[in-house]
């Protein structure tokens, strides 16, 4: 997040040592706004929600851009009774679950992803959970506290999209980074039912698939169909039998030359 100086500019490197080590500068907001402004007005519909990937995410910059108007779409289409799944305050939390769905992203640095250390105290995580959260108070008139269902679930997901991870093919020291482990969660969103499925696969399923697609539909899978992990509605989805990622199965840096163990 690049916060701002006392002259009132953004502050878009936290350190040298962090550009050093990390190649990390943050893109200023307005030329984050500028860039979203250039795609079609039909990728931010509210379903099925277009995909986004953000291979250096920060702390987030680019990802609550994303949500906010992926969310500002859906609260438009709710006013006007047009969202596919229904004119009802259920439909308007089921495509808001299946907007943050859709964002995914992968930074190198926990600091950026978790926070909670001193100078990065609110990681990219927390701030797209805020976005969502401010978002719904204003459009519902609705607080969701701690106890929320559905805060709990937006918290499941964005635990398993925004992921510590290097998506360079090496590490610094030329080991491979083990990108193409990098797990992921692809949901499909019925607006019919009101159900939502989840599958599992790697980011390495991803690309593979990439590279032989022909068509201009892209699958996340490379050989065969998908085995759903589970089925139902958006609100159960905690069920789903994905465990968030473990930090210590992701070597990455944090800045300082120090890696996580």
């Amino acid at each position: 997040m690049s916060d701002m100086q006392p002259d009132g500019t953004e502050r878009l490197v936290k350190s040298v040592e962090r550009v050093r080590d990390l190649g990390e500068v943050f893109t200023p907001a307005a030329t984050v706004q500028a860039m979203l402004d250039l795609l079609p007005a039909t990728i931010w519909i509210p379903h099925p929600s277009p995909t986004f990937l953000e291979p250096a995410c920060g702390d987030g910059n680019f990802l609550v851009a994303i949500l906010a108007r992926k969310l500002a779409s859906i609260a438009d289409a709710h006013r006007g009774r047009i969202l596919p799944a229904g004119p009802h305050l259920e439909a308007l939390q089921f495509h808001a679950l299946e907007a943050i769905s859709s964002i995914y992203a992968v930074d190198i640095s926990v600091d950026n992803v978790i926070g909670g250390t001193p100078g990065h105290e609110i990681g990219a995580r927390e701030r797209l959970l805020t976005s969502f959260l401010n978002w719904y108070e204003t459009t519902t008139n609705t607080t969701l506290n701690s106890r929320s269902t559905l805060r709990a679930v937006a918290q499941w997901i964005i635990d398993r999209n925004i992921l510590v991870g290097n998506m360079l093919p090496a590490n610094a020291d030329g080991t491979p980074s083990g990108r193409s482990e990098l797990p992921l969660v692809e949901y499909d969103w019925n607006s019919a039912l009101g159900t939502v499925s989840v599958t599992a696969t790697t980011l390495g399923s991803v690309m593979s698939a990439g590279e032989l697609e022909t068509t201009g539909i892209m699958s996340l899978f490379d050989d065969g169909p998908p085995t759903v992990v589970w089925e139902g509605p958006p609100l159960e989805l905690r069920r789903a039998a994905i465990a968030e990622p473990p930090l210590s199965n992701i070597e990455a840096r944090n800045g300082t030359s120090r890696r996580i163990a």
